[in-house]
């Protein structure tokens, strides 16, 4: 039970289930991440419980069909575009053709739906913050598909030295914030969406992150779900150096664990970070049974790892507790995961991602990215494009038009860089805009070079 003040306080903004659930957050909190105690008990997932993708059957067309009947797709829509200037939801930030991330994802939805003739639903958790204008975009575009958006929990930030709420008769809206993607279990329990899709028909959910155009529903995981009663499955990737600090999995006693750097020992962190002992890391798209979820629910709320998110308010040092909706994976008896290839983790967090998804890296068919045939490199070229041009309209003005980067090995770029018009970038290609900044003609060739303005 909390001190009488922060309890009244808590109580003016949150119902009883809400207060309860952030209370207990709260005591996680202080208590402190719950370190590895034996590192040497822990060892890599046997394939049991990390199959690898190409290991899995596949399915027959008429199963497909009959799998996709009991399907519902699921966004994790809560995020704003500030990362890269942008003001608004994220998922309408456009990103390929005039469409944005959302309209890919309905277009994928709707598509998958004439194909197989079915009426596979999508369901967008929003935070305070996306919620009335997501809403406002849906009801400006002409889609046959059903569409379930919903609101998540809206708390209260904490002082960081106090721990006290900010009060929104001082703070306004600042006062509050969404606390993580893994409150969607509590959500669509108390809002009453489990069970109506349980009802409906629906007993398998994919579900990921809005801005990873990479996550899109694959038959052959959806036929492994069904076919083999899966409760719970976390996709997992092969790490790359800009991976090393997410969050994997472990295997203790036979048992499936997520392991977070905030749960590694301190003078283990650089055998964490290393690919060789975890070499797969969350890519957070994540498949659920529902019909498992309802009845581990029905037992009480899912115990999710406390992240602690820490900012500052108008200069006032605030922490916002949160979860991870992986972090349900320790609550599935039976839970796997699943190595996949790395084209399904395709996020886009900022300009240098946006450069890739716009190029001709990609083709875009029917709402879906697909690698380009014509490159000839396993892997992505790397793009670091500077902090001038991490801001949106910076990027946009640099860039009228998208170079051509199927040759591309790696771009750099520091300071005011601008390109005319078509070009083509091969190669490793460093540019430095310098006090002036540089402009690239059109048509410009520039292949395992350094330039300066």
């Amino acid at each position: 039970m909390p001190e009488d003040s922060l309890w009244n306080e808590l109580s003016q903004s949150l119902s009883g289930s809400q207060l309860n659930n952030y209370w207990d957050m709260i005591t996680r909190f202080r208590q402190g991440p719950s370190k590895v105690e034996d590192w040497s008990s822990i060892m890599s997932p046997d394939s049991k419980n990390l199959p690898d993708f190409s290991s899995l059957p596949s399915p027959k067309p008429s199963h497909t069909a009959f799998h996709l009947s009991k399907l519902v797709v699921g966004k994790l829509n809560g995020g704003m575009g500030t990362s890269m200037g942008c003001v608004g939801p994220k998922s309408l930030v456009e990103v390929r053709d005039n469409k944005s991330f959302l309209d890919l994802i309905l277009e994928q939805i709707e598509n998958l739906n004439r194909e197989w003739n079915q009426k596979i639903p999508l369901l967008l958790m929003n935070s305070f913050y996306t919620h009335e204008k997501t809403q406002a975009h849906l009801n400006s575009v002409d889609i046959s598909s059903e569409i379930i958006g919903f609101q998540q929990n809206k708390f209260p930030r904490l002082h960081s030295e106090s721990l006290s709420p900010l009060t929104p008769d001082k703070w306004g809206e600042q006062a509050f914030y969404p606390p993580g993607h893994g409150d969607f279990y509590q959500c669509i329990w108390q809002q009453g969406i489990l069970q109506n899709l349980i009802d409906a028909g629906r007993e398998i959910l994919f579900i990921s992150n809005a801005d990873n155009l990479g996550a899109v529903v694959d038959p052959v995981i959806l036929n492994y779900m069904d076919e083999f009663n899966v409760p719970f499955l976390m996709e997992m990737t092969a790490k790359t150096a800009a991976d090393v600090k997410g969050g994997t999995l472990y295997q203790q006693d036979g048992k499936l664990k997520l392991l977070e750097i905030a749960r590694v020992p301190d003078d283990k962190i650089d055998e964490f970070c290393d690919q060789k002992k975890f070499k797969v890391f969350n890519t957070n798209n994540i498949w659920i049974n529902l019909v498992a979820l309802n009845d581990r629910l029905k037992k009480g709320p899912l115990e999710l790892s406390v992240m602690v998110n820490r900012k500052d308010v108008e200069g006032t040092p605030i922490v916002q507790l949160e979860t991870a909706i992986g972090s349900g994976l320790e609550c599935f008896e039976g839970a796997v995961g699943l190595s996949v290839p790395r084209e399904r983790f395709l996020p886009v967090k900022k300009t240098d991602d946006l450069l890739l998804v716009r190029s001709n890296l990609f083709n875009l068919i029917n709402g879906k990215l697909v690698k380009n045939s014509l490159r000839k490199s396993a892997s992505l070229p790397v793009i670091d494009l500077g902090d001038f041009l991490q801001n949106i309209n910076n990027f946009q003005s640099s860039f009228p038009v998208i170079p051509d980067l199927v040759d591309l090995d790696e771009l750099k770029i520091n300071g005011s860089v601008r390109f005319a018009g078509a070009s083509s970038l091969q190669g490793k290609v460093h540019l430095q805009g310098g006090k002036e900044g540089l402009t690239l003609s059109a048509g410009v060739v520039i292949a395992d070079e350094t330039r300066q303005g």
